[in-house]
């Protein structure tokens, strides 16, 4: 197994032990054990913290030109099944000395929440994703220990952090990396035996193609590109080809047949959100026998959040398939539950206007396809007025 961006050194300098500075063993512990409810998730945020920090980085960079390197921006997962290791690399805005005492060492203090106050681009704020600080302790629910090894966008210097979740930390000066960036490596808990298959290339790639597949930068295991990067939801309807969106509503729903039509929602204003819905061409088979289940999916900057947002739209209109995108939606700590309803209640009213809008645009355009439309969908459509 290799470590992208590091280079092992035999002689070491001495370790520094410090302590978590939050009511230290107890509260990390209970956060790991209690705030997430799937352990998969812990790959997810470690990739949305890589995100963050390559955002971090070009905007860094477009402040200051001498900052600028020649490095292709990417995200690098590695694996090593037989030692029970999992690393998850960027070359990124990377962390000082200072930055992993301050923000790994003190738990729910938010590096990118810390950034985004010195930020003033509000587009760049909405392209970062961390908020609470402690989505990198997730990493506990599958790991013994962790090291984060990096080094900081214009510095020389290389430190790693360690722990094993116990309450405390160390701190070391490490051998240079060769770019600026992020390793943090996993060694993944001997006493689960469960805990090894997350350093297995088929379980990551399923966690990846979940979670993150539609994540801006590239990443890579055993050097190919493994997420499709194509939210196309995010870009202007005049550059999607017809083909585009075929593919999009394959990959996103496994349905071999084509859709019917599509739907693309920019909504601006008081709450911000991207959308791109598809009307099947045939009725999904559980369209009755379930008639709780949605078709929508959930993300917050392109990083998945949850299957079947059954509160983004009515039970009417529960064949829809595809996925919202909230640039401001809040969650709670763990990304998992809605807080807030109110926002959820007005991207539910904008997309229903928006699909009804297009339902009629449909009729004067195509009546054809709307009849076919109506044919499959009409008996559920007027469950809304019964």
């Amino acid at each position: 197994m290799h470590v992208s961006g590091f280079v092992k050194r035999d002689n070491i300098m001495s370790e520094e032990k410090f302590y978590f500075q939050s009511e230290t063993a107890g509260l990390l512990k209970m956060m790991i054990n209690s705030v997430y409810s799937n352990r998969d998730i812990f790959l997810r945020e470690l990739i949305s913290n890589a995100s963050d920090a390559l955002d971090k980085r070009r905007i860094e960079c477009l402040k200051d030109s001498e900052l600028a390197e020649n490095e292709k921006p990417e995200i690098i997962i590695d694996s090593d099944k037989e030692k029970k290791i999992l690393s998850v690399s960027d070359n990124g805005i990377g962390m000082s000395k200072d930055d992993l005492i301050q923000f790994l060492g003190t738990l729910a203090k938010s590096g990118t929440r810390e950034f985004l106050q010195s930020v003033e681009s509000e587009k760049a704020k909405q392209e970062l994703i961390g908020q609470f600080g402690v989505g990198f302790y997730s990493v506990f629910m599958a790991a013994e220990k962790v090291e984060v090894i990096s080094r900081k966008l214009g510095s020389n210097e290389t430190y790693k952090f360690a722990s094993n979740g116990d309450g405390s930390y160390t701190i070391s000066e490490e051998s240079q990396r060769k770019e600026c960036g992020t390793t943090v490596i996993l060694y993944l808990k001997e006493s689960d035996p469960e805990s090894k298959n997350y350093a297995d290339e088929w379980t990551i790639r399923g966690i990846i193609e979940k979670y993150s597949d539609f994540i801006a930068w590239p990443i890579l295991y055993k050097d190919k590109i493994i997420n499709s990067q194509k939210a196309i939801w995010q870009r202007p309807e005049s550059e999607i080809t017809e083909d585009e969106y075929k593919e999009f509503y394959k990959h996103l729903t496994h349905d071999w047949q084509e859709p019917l039509t599509h739907i693309k929602i920019n909504a601006e204003g008081s709450t911000n959100f991207k959308g791109l819905l598809f009307v099947p061409s045939v009725a999904p088979y559980d369209l009755f026998m379930n008639p709780k289940s949605g078709g929508i999916s959930l993300y917050i900057n392109r990083v998945f959040i949850m299957n079947d947002c059954k509160d983004l739209i009515p039970a009417y209109l529960r064949f829809i398939r595809g996925v919202i995108d909230s640039e401001d939606l809040p969650l709670n700590i763990s990304r998992e539950i809605l807080q807030e309803e109110p926002i959820i209640r007005v991207i539910r009213r904008s997309t229903q206007r928006k699909i009804f809008n297009e339902f009629k645009k449909l009729l004067d355009s195509d009546r054809e396809k709307f009849i076919k439309l109506w044919t499959i969908f009409g008996k559920i459509i007027s469950e809304k007025y019964f």
